[in-house]
Order: structure tokens, then sequence, then C-alpha cells
């Protein structure tokens, strides 16, 4: 009879790890798709900007390094201030070819704010090239 009750305990002990065995998986399992569920969120809410949103961040990138160039801003990784007109107007140029490729798809606001940023720097360009 013990060697019945020992067969029969060592058996319920298979059939306990396998049930265990069995949930682990399944919790693996379920984990895995919640993760997939969450990464298809995320996909679906991101979207991907606007090429005119692109152009106008890309301007105000480029601008930045013309008043640098300009000498008028200091350079916030250096801490210097320098002077590069060639290089002020290859970024003013730049960010009036970007300008014109995107003007009639910006929003008033935008259109006014990137005419007077071209404008200052323009004036700004011209002023720098006389003192030099």
């Amino acid at each position: 009879m013990k060697k019945e009750e020992e067969v029969r305990d060592k058996k319920t002990e298979k059939d306990e790890e396998i049930k265990e065995k069995k949930t682990q998986k399944e919790e693996k399992e379920g984990i895995k798709e919640k993760a997939k569920k969450e990464e298809k969120k995320q996909e679906e809410g991101f979207k991907e900007p606007d090429l005119p949103v692109l152009f106008v961040w890309f301007i105000s990138m480029l601008s930045g390094k013309a008043w640098e160039y300009l000498g008028l801003i200091m350079n916030s990784e250096t801490k210097e201030m320098n002077k590069d007109l060639k290089k002020a107007k290859i970024a003013i140029d730049t960010v009036a070819f970007l300008y014109d490729q995107i003007k009639d798809d910006l929003n008033p606001e935008d259109f006014k704010r990137i005419e007077n940023l071209l404008a200052n720097l323009r004036m700004n360009y011209v002023e720098k090239l006389k003192e030099s």
C-alpha cells in the first residue's frame, strides 16, 4: 500500500508540475499578447509629422546657427562667440530656400514668423558685412 501511495503522490506531484508549467506558459503568452497589443496601440497613436512642420523645425535650427555665425549669440556648447559670415550666409540662404519650398503650405502665423526671421537675419548679415 505504501508503494501505491508513493506512486500516487509522485503522479500527483508530476501532475501539479505539469499544471504549473502550463499555467506559466499561458501567463507568458498572455504577457506577450498584451505587449503586442500595447505596441500596436502605440504605433497607431504615432503620427509622422507633416513636412511643413519638419521644415519649420529645421528652419528654426538653421536660423539659430545663422545668429551664432553672425556673432550675435553664443555657441551653447563651447560658450564662445563665433563669427563666420560665410557660414552665416549659407545658413540664411538655406533658410530662404526651405521657406520658398514650403511657404504655400504654411499656416499664416508660421508664414509671417519666418518672413520676419528672414528679414532680420538678412539685415543683420548686411550690418555685420559692413562692419568687417
